[in-house]
């Protein structure tokens, strides 16, 4: 959240919080196209 300024409604900030929080911790999860181009590359 760089840039944005904190105004508004603090319930809405905080589920928005979460939300982001959520999608950057699934991000993280799952492995990037990219690693699994070279998995794949390093088992053939």
């Amino acid at each position: 959240m760089m840039g944005k300024q904190k105004k508004g409604n603090a319930n809405a900030q905080r589920n928005n919080n979460a939300k982001e929080m959520e999608q950057r911790s699934k991000a993280a999860k799952m492995p990037s196209y990219a690693e699994n181009e070279v998995k794949k590359m390093e088992s053939e």
